[in-house]
């Protein structure tokens, strides 16, 4: 396979035209069917506007074919996979501070009852002490 084959597999990828890419990337209009149709081959000029232009493609690859396509963004998956934790660690917060909330009404009610079973005791007690 050619630089230009793996160039248009890229194209399609991007879902990109040869003229939107050509334009994109500061190449002469036309410049891409001539390649295609093998009138020449992609100087290394071309080679520095396609590499400027799309930092994400592996220019390996397309040089050699050897390798994956496109480049991952290693610190743009790092900070979204930042983002999902700290979502679910503010989700996580909130839960618990709703449980910290039940908690305290639950020890609150608690508290109550013991108060009134503590004044029925000593109504109780009283009761029975001057019988």
């Amino acid at each position: 396979m050619r630089i230009i084959d793996r160039l248009y597999i890229y194209m399609d990828f991007k879902g990109m035209t040869a003229y939107a890419f050509e334009r994109t990337c500061g190449i002469a209009n036309g410049y891409l069917k001539k390649q295609y149709n093998g009138k020449g081959s992609i100087g290394s000029d071309i080679l520095e506007k396609i590499h400027h232009h799309c930092p994400d493609m592996n220019i390996a690859w397309l040089l050699t074919g050897e390798g994956e396509m496109i480049i991952r963004d290693l610190d743009n998956e790092l900070k979204e996979d930042e983002k999902k934790y700290m979502t679910i660690k503010d989700e996580m917060i909130t839960i618990l501070q709703n449980q910290i909330a039940l908690l305290e009404k639950h020890i609150a009610d608690k508290d109550k009852i013991i108060s009134i079973l503590e004044a029925q005791l000593k109504t109780t007690e009283r009761v029975i002490k001057n019988g």
